[in-house]
């Protein structure tokens, strides 16, 4: 690497659909999954792990969102979603705000 130049981003993308049969069918994921990778291959990252959960956008406690989450913080890493809403349906937490 030269003098100055930046290691190349790391992100981690994480899909989420609201019901089983969206999950099953994997055509919302697919379409996600598709998105995220275009945008990160456009930025120059690196994709290093997908996370996918199909559970309600109300809760942050789904599972994978949450090793999504420790990932990036691992690796620090960028969190990317297709859609802002596909991370989670609650502000304090879009905000960083640990108050409810």
């Amino acid at each position: 690497m030269r003098l100055g130049a930046q290691a190349p981003r790391l992100a981690v993308g994480l899909t989420r659909v609201s019901t089983a049969e969206q999950g099953q069918s994997g055509l919302g994921l697919e379409a996600q999954q598709a998105s995220i990778r275009t945008f990160i291959a456009a930025q120059g990252w690196t994709l290093v792990v997908e996370y996918s959960d199909v559970a309600s956008g109300k809760d942050d406690r789904r599972p994978w969102f949450q090793a999504a989450l420790a990932r990036c913080r691992q690796l620090d890493a960028v969190l990317v979603a297709a859609r802002l809403d596909r991370i989670t349906r609650r502000a304090h937490t879009l905000s960083g705000s640990e108050h409810d």
